[in-house]
């Protein structure tokens, strides 16, 4: 047997795992979208585009949260994008000590499970019994609803979000700016260019491939959030923080109605798709 063939065999369970759990229900949603299955009833007919023309008619609310959705994504991918860039500038620059221990304090809370950090940003923030409220009261402050007032709570989420992907493409900023040879930099300090300038200048061109991984890879993230607002928020006050993929989960899952919430699935599939190759061709014409 040929060396690629023992690749194949090696590789063989991975992709029937994939395969039966990512790739078969990706495209059953496909399908799925074009009946009214009802997962009470486990049946359902073919409705064609009727679930669609019903998400985008005026009596669902399925457009607030496509937009909240947008606008969350919109704070989030340029938030966490900057800071990582931030975070990973310091982090490699020879002027701070201690960078080790900073890139891995940094980048604790990617490894943290959302569950986790869902909870935990919850009892910080709780209006009552939070830790932040406790010490604004301890120095005569009053408690601020973090997670009471809509649009407080619509920040906090972006703000945790943000906590914990930074770290995660501050890594990716570090190996490419490693992997940028010192003579780059040398030849920079000799035409006299200020740090500021060097670097928007001289460095930053050189990230560009960096700079859209981490922009396609935030927008996919941010766009399918779920694990930490459901946590954190369960979607709360209100409406105020239920973003697109919670939408899905809760029409599944407590409606029951698994027609309308792969319909929605498609139109989330559809969107990231479109928005990672506009990414991609906008960042490549300008480098």
């Amino acid at each position: 047997m040929k060396r690629q063939h023992y690749a194949w065999l090696f590789l063989l369970p991975n992709l029937i795992i994939f395969t039966i759990f990512v790739v078969t229900p990706a495209l059953s949603s496909f399908y799925y979208a074009l009946t009214d299955y009802d997962m009470i009833r486990f049946s359902g007919k073919f409705v064609g585009l009727a679930n669609f023309q019903y998400l985008f008619g005026g009596t669902s609310d399925f457009g607030r949260v496509l937009l909240r959705t947008f606008t969350y994504s919109a704070m989030v991918v340029p938030i966490a994008f900057f800071t990582s860039l931030f975070l990973a500038v310091v982090t490699s620059s020879d002027l701070i000590k201690g960078r080790a221990f900073l890139r891995a304090l940094f980048y604790w809370p990617w490894l943290l499970s959302p569950s986790i950090i869902g909870v935990s940003w919850k009892w910080f923030l709780d209006y009552d019994a939070g830790l932040i409220n406790i010490l604004l009261l301890k120095n005569g402050a009053s408690p601020i609803p973090w997670l009471l007032d809509r649009r407080l709570a619509f920040l906090s989420v972006v703000l945790v979000t943000v906590w914990n992907v930074a770290g995660y493409f501050m890594v990716m900023f570090n190996s490419a700016l490693t992997a940028i040879p010192t003579e780059v930099y040398e030849a920079a300090a000799l035409d006299g260019a200020n740090r500021w300038v060097r670097f928007w200048k001289i460095i930053f061109p050189l990230l560009k491939p960096t700079a859209i991984l981490v922009l396609v890879l935030s927008t996919i993230m941010s766009m399918r959030s779920f694990e930490i607002i459901y946590v954190f928020t369960a979607g709360g006050p209100g409406t105020a923080t239920t973003v697109l993929a919670q939408k899905i989960y809760y029409t599944a899952f407590l409606e029951r109605k698994l027609g309308m919430a792969s319909a929605m699935s498609v139109i989330l599939f559809a969107i990231l798709i479109t928005l990672s190759l506009m990414q991609i061709k906008i960042l490549e014409e300008e480098t």
